[in-house]
């Protein structure tokens, strides 16, 4: 009988997969439409960056990536880190960057030779260019950093890990393949979004936690979740007066994108999608401990196998809430420092600022749906286990 169960799941699994891939493509035209009465923004290229050259002239730039070679000067002026040296492409040429003439601020990279640097060279009315520094070439760190990772969740983790490696990895593709470029193209950032959270927690969730009762109860529990943190998080913002537009990122991507934005939108969406993951821990949880809990004694009523259920989700909830808190706060540090060393700003100041606002909306809507989320996966999960045992 399990085994009937098992697949009933599973086709029930595939069906809303074949679903989904039909509904995608309304979902793009629906979303698309929505937007159509928004105001055109102007058209931006990203050709070519104009910036200043060493004579004060304004020239155009392009960047090459270089490794240096030499370093010919590195002192520390009035407090500030100051480096010249000598930079060379892979096709042999040579540049020479002085920071002095860039980095007013000092160079903030911790560079030596050896290190390879993204230059940015301008051109001058001479015909010449000059080479400033602009970046530092980390893709190899971060590859190898991401291999360290997946070595680690396979190692504890093994094949269990190495089902959550190929859900990340459908999680980034629907973010990057229908997500993020339907939100660009001009869609409706909050249904977008929708569709795109049902897809990686239906696939995710599966592939992570195993085709199961279980799993697909902590599914249906968890898009609850997800259908109270839109609820949230629409309320929030239109209630506090957030118009998306606080950080320099959301305008920059007003101004520059070539179609229609909803900003208002985006800043809906990033908050589901921020609490989408949080939820799916919440409902896996308290759906295994109720599991659990039944396994250990099969006599517990359902009010009992709530009740225990909810002293461990209570548990779960404050730990969790100040994770959240905790996370928010770390991403915003910068933020805060800066309002708070300030002078002038008082504190209630600095909480109307609209950037402040975002981010304790942003904290307590998600919170607010994870915290509503627990008592209803530990009641689905109680109800249906008892169902699925006199099925079976």
């Amino acid at each position: 009988m399990l085994t009937k169960l098992r697949l009933k799941i599973l086709g029930a699994f595939a069906i809303f997969i074949v679903s989904v891939a039909f509904f995608l493509p309304s979902a793009n035209v629906l979303a698309q439409e929505s937007n159509a009465d928004t105001a055109v923004i102007p058209e931006a290229t990203f050709a070519a960056v104009s910036a200043p050259s060493a004579n004060g002239e304004i020239g155009e730039s392009n960047d090459v990536r270089a490794k240096i070679v030499e370093v010919t000067f590195d002192e520390v002026i009035d407090d500030k880190r100051q480096m010249s040296f000598f930079a060379e492409d892979s096709e042999g040429v040579r540049y020479f960057v002085d920071s002095r003439e860039s980095y007013t601020e000092g160079v903030r990279f911790d560079i030596a030779e050896g290190d390879t640097v993204i230059l940015q060279l301008v051109s001058n009315e001479d015909g010449s260019q000059t080479a400033f520094l602009s970046d530092v070439y980390r893709l190899p760190s971060l590859y190898i950093l991401i291999a360290l990772f997946a070595i680690l969740i396979m190692i504890v983790g093994k094949w269990r890990g190495a089902s959550a490696l190929v859900g990340l990895g459908l999680t980034v593709a629907v973010l990057f393949a229908y997500v993020f470029p339907t939100i660009l193209a001009g869609g409706n950032p909050l249904f977008t979004v929708i569709v795109g959270s049902v897809l990686i927690l239906g696939v995710n969730m599966h592939l992570s936690h195993g085709f199961s009762k279980g799993t697909l109860l902590a599914y249906i529990a968890t898009l609850g979740g997800l259908f109270l943190a839109v609820i949230f998080s629409h309320f929030a913002v239109s209630f506090a007066h957030l118009s998306g537009l606080a950080s320099e990122e959301a305008a920059f991507l007003y101004w520059l994108n070539d179609v229609p934005l909803d900003v208002r939108g985006i800043l809906l969406g990033a908050i589901i999608l921020g609490a989408t993951g949080v939820l799916d821990d919440i409902a896996i949880t308290q759906g295994e401990t109720v599991a659990e809990l039944r396994s250990v004694d099969a006599n517990l009523s359902r009010k009992e196998l709530y009740v225990r259920a909810m002293r461990v989700g209570r548990h779960h909830i404050a730990s969790t809430v100040n994770t959240l808190v905790l996370a928010y706060v770390g991403a915003a540090m910068p933020l805060i420092l800066l309002f708070l060393a300030t002078k002038g700003v008082s504190f209630d100041q600095f909480l109307n600022t609209e950037q402040v606002a975002e981010e304790i909306v942003r904290t307590l809507a998600g919170t607010a749906a994870l915290i509503l989320t627990v008592p209803l996966a530990t009641l689905l999960a109680t109800f249906a286990t008892k169902s699925f045992q006199k099925e079976c």
